[in-house]
């Protein structure tokens, strides 16, 4: 294997593998100690990191044999397949570096044991009809939310005994529309997909251009967040990431034809 080979396999774990996922988690968990003006716990670094992995890789791998998940993207779930043993030990690693992580910090286990409570009810037919918590109409992007918060916020917060403040509960609304606005982009191009597998996202009840609209104005929202914060590095990454949407729009705006 060559250097070429090796920077494409970390290119497609980053995009198809959920290597991205890990990246956010522990940004998002760095943003949670810069508000809170704490030292950040390496410990707890690595529980969210990986716990955001777990989360995404059980989700992508449960819905992997979905004629809507092929639709959705098919090179990430012909990735998937063929590094499907690779997948299964690192999950499997992944688990076992939580498990002593969570005995590290016993005080993470309440809102973690909520995450995996969270992640099993957004894919798995928990409810009467068979329907999972995704499949109620403006859910999905609500539970997704919920999730990051939990993971990113709430076990550096419980683990650190940090108390509600001003700057964390802006954190919180920051992330929030963050990661519905990235949610909810990720729910425009999967609108094929989600729409032949019963998701009723903004994008398939309201169509791509209100989906659009909203993860513009949420994007717009959390730059404002970050200006009342007075944090620059917020309000730059909502700057950058607001110039990338509008960049992209037409590519969004032409699924309309």
């Amino acid at each position: 294997m060559n250097f070429r080979s090796i920077g494409t396999f970390i290119r497609d774990f980053l995009r198809y593998g959920n290597g991205i996922v890990i990246i956010l988690a522990v940004l998002y968990t760095l943003l949670f100690y810069s508000l809170a003006e704490r030292e950040p716990d390496s410990v707890v670094l690595v529980l969210t990191g990986l716990l955001g992995f777990l989360t995404y890789s059980y989700d992508r791998m449960h819905d992997l044999g979905e004629e809507s998940d092929i639709i959705n993207s098919l090179e990430r779930t012909n990735w998937l397949r063929a590094n499907y043993t690779f997948m299964v030990y690192l999950c499997a690693m992944a688990v076992v570096i939580s498990l002593i992580a969570m005995l590290l910090r016993p005080a993470a286990i309440f809102p973690i044991i909520s995450t995996i409570g969270l992640a099993f009810a957004y894919s798995l037919p928990i409810l009467p009809d068979g329907k999972s918590l995704k499949k109620i109409p403006g859910v999905k992007t609500a539970l997704i939310v919920v999730l990051w918060v939990i993971l990113t916020f709430l076990i550096p917060m419980t683990v650190s005994g940090v108390h509600w403040s001003f700057q964390i509960i802006g954190g919180i609304l920051y992330e929030s529309l963050m990661i519905a606005s990235i949610a909810n982009l990720n729910d425009i191009r999967d609108t094929p997909g989600d729409r032949l597998a019963g998701v009723p996202t903004i994008s398939v009840i309201f169509g791509v251009r209100i989906a659009f609209f909203f993860s513009l104005f949420t994007i717009i929202a959390a730059t404002m967040v970050g200006v009342t914060l007075g944090n620059w590095v917020l309000v730059m990454l909502g700057v950058i990431g607001t110039i990338g949407l509008l960049f992209n729009s037409s590519q969004f705006l032409e699924m309309l034809r």
